[in-house]
């Protein structure tokens, strides 16, 4: 009886896990960014999309970059399609002349960012025996380098302007678990203790500077969530979205008023399974 029990169980299906993804009015209602002038890098597409769009449904005007115009173009009528103020650059955050023309501009507009969500990220080469140094030093200067040179022109305007803030890194669960890929992991465990750093330093100006941890985010062509054998939650993969929220989470004063240092893991339990050597 014990075996019978017990084969029922492997060949019985399983429940249909629904993910839930309504978005409460009530939430939506409240404005938390509203009239806070957000800066997006990398945003014409999967997480840098969705904190755009999250954004702006929190009544944020949306400034923000990617590196091709036809996908700039696209998300700007989608922002303003919702009524929201937007302006998007083509512009690559590795180049350093293209990060000071991108805030020339803005300044040129009268625009003090008061949100910046530092989103780019590339991925790059492989594991050491095989890793070509140009990859390494591409991956840096997308993932490193050229946030932190926006973040100083961002929070030196800030600074200058008398004006509280927030800044947001995206950085990867990668940050602390191996993934066959050193530029990239170092590059995100670069981001965490420059976090910490930036949140210190910041803190007497009243800027706070948090990151968002994600573990596997992508939807298929059709919007669904492709299976994820690493997430022990749902296996599937995390709907942008959730980053999304989460980016508006901890830059919303009215949640994270006190939340600076931290970098906040949306990875679905990835973290939590046994390592085993």
């Amino acid at each position: 009886m014990r075996a019978l029990r017990a084969l029922r169980r492997r060949v019985e299906p399983q429940p249909v896990v629904r993910i839930i993804r309504e978005q409460p009015a009530r939430v939506l209602d409240n404005q938390l960014l509203r009239d806070k002038n957000v800066l997006v890098t990398g945003a014409a597409r999967n997480i840098g999309r969705s904190i755009a769009l999250e954004m702006a449904g929190q009544g944020a005007n949306v400034y923000f970059t990617d590196l091709q115009a036809d996908a700039v173009a696209q998300l700007h009528g989608e922002l303003e399609a919702t009524g929201t103020r937007s302006r998007g650059f083509v512009s690559d955050v590795s180049r350093p002349a293209d990060v000071e023309s991108l805030c020339a501009a803005l300044a040129a507009d009268g625009v003090v960012v008061d949100v910046l969500v530092n989103n780019v990220g590339v991925m790059r080469g492989t594991g050491l025996r095989t890793l070509a140094m140009a990859d390494l030093r591409a991956v840096f200067e997308a993932n490193v380098f050229g946030p932190v040179q926006l973040t100083q022109n961002i929070v030196n305007a800030l600074i200058a302007a008398g004006r509280p803030g927030s800044v947001l890194f995206v950085t990867s669960v990668h940050e602390w678990t191996t993934f066959g890929a050193v530029a990239y992991s170092a590059s995100k465990a670069a981001l965490g203790m420059i976090v910490k750093e930036l949140a210190f330093e910041l803190a007497p100006h009243q800027i706070r500077v948090n990151a968002i941890a994600p573990g596997g985010v992508k939807t298929t062509a059709q919007g669904e969530l492709p299976s994820f054998p690493g997430s022990p939650l749902f296996g599937t993969s995390i709907h942008p979205s959730y980053i999304g929220r989460a980016a508006v989470y901890l830059t919303a004063d009215y949640f994270s008023q006190f939340t600076t240092g931290t970098v906040l893991t949306v990875d679905a339990g990835l973290l939590s399974r046994p390592q085993h050597g």
